[in-house]
């Protein structure tokens, strides 16, 4: 396995708009937060009746999530058809939890892309102690300029609830399209407003969940859809979870319920204050049918 190639900020193909910076401090500041709820996933999870959470129950975030994120991640990566000779990169790879678990269940050469170094350090380390080095690889990059691969080059591209932080989505569709072979595929999730969605709730419920989570904005499933007919692609599906990802919001509520009672003891470090304002955001806006995860395929045309 290759040492985690950082690209220096003054390379051309590295350029760092406000927003990256922004997401980039930001991870910084969570990676404790993220460590604590999702431990090396960092997305939500896909539940079934025997690990559907229970409302107002203790926050057990860890040990209920292992089993939903297994399933998220099944769930997004199954229409890229991947196999052992395919070559797949990983954009947003946060800790190396896909690209590990693609690695190791498919026995494909997996490449990570991510903008914050310390998530690659530990994504490199991970990967060692899963006896996964040989097959994997990490890159410090930014996806919404450019993606460090030959054109043409690349079977599937994978994306889990990260082109929510990018600045320039357009830009980023513009590069899968580049370097995935023609019939490559990218199988992908993120966050998103529902459509039906006025300009009056988006200020009122997005825009406050976009401000505690460090986006500039999100998409809509109909956005998203022109964004990859615009880069050229063709999308296969684009669709949500049908309610089974519901389970999230129940534990992000009961997180915030131990989060608060740390505070009232006076025990609560301070770069958790976010996290309560984040997790209030997101929850009041998925149970109103504001805010949804979705998932989309789309293929290079031959």
């Amino acid at each position: 396995m290759q040492k985690v190639a950082f690209d220096s900020d003054k390379n051309p193909d590295f350029a760092m708009t406000k927003q990256n910076r922004v997401a980039m401090n930001y991870y910084d500041e969570t990676n404790a937060f993220y460590s604590t709820i999702w431990n090396d996933d960092i997305h939500f999870g896909l539940f079934e009746k025997e690990d559907y959470p229970q409302e107002d129950a203790p926050f057990s975030g860890r040990e209920k999530l292992t089993a939903p994120l297994v399933r998220m991640t099944e769930a997004i990566v199954a229409p890229g058809n991947i196999i052992a000779e395919h070559h797949v990169v990983d954009v947003g790879c946060g800790f190396g939890g896909t690209v590990i678990h693609l690695a190791k269940t498919r026995g494909c050469r997996v490449s990570g892309v991510n903008l914050n170094h310390n998530q690659l350090k530990i994504a490199e380390q991970r990967a060692a102690t899963e006896g996964v080095r040989e097959l994997v690889d990490f890159h410090h990059g930014n996806a919404d300029h450019h993606l460090p691969f030959k054109d043409n080059s690349i079977d599937v591209v994978t994306n889990i609830e990260s082109a929510c932080h990018y600045s320039n989505r357009k830009n980023f569709l513009s590069e899968v399209y580049r370097i995935l072979k023609p019939g490559g595929r990218i199988v992908a999730s993120d966050w998103l407003v529902a459509n039906r969605t006025s300009d009056v709730n988006y200020n009122r419920y997005i825009r406050p969940l976009c401000e505690s989570w460090a986006l500039s904005d999100i998409e809509s499933r109909s956005t998203y859809k022109e964004l990859l007919f615009n880069a050229g692609l063709t999308v296969l599906e684009c669709t949500n979870f049908e309610g089974k990802d519901f389970g999230n919001v129940i534990l992000l509520e009961s997180y915030c319920r131990s989060l608060r009672g740390l505070k009232l003891l006076g025990s609560l470090p301070l770069r958790f204050e976010q996290a309560i304002l984040g997790c209030e955001t997101i929850c009041l806006a998925w149970r109103l049918e504001y805010f949804e995860l979705g998932r989309y395929c789309a293929v290079k045309p031959f």
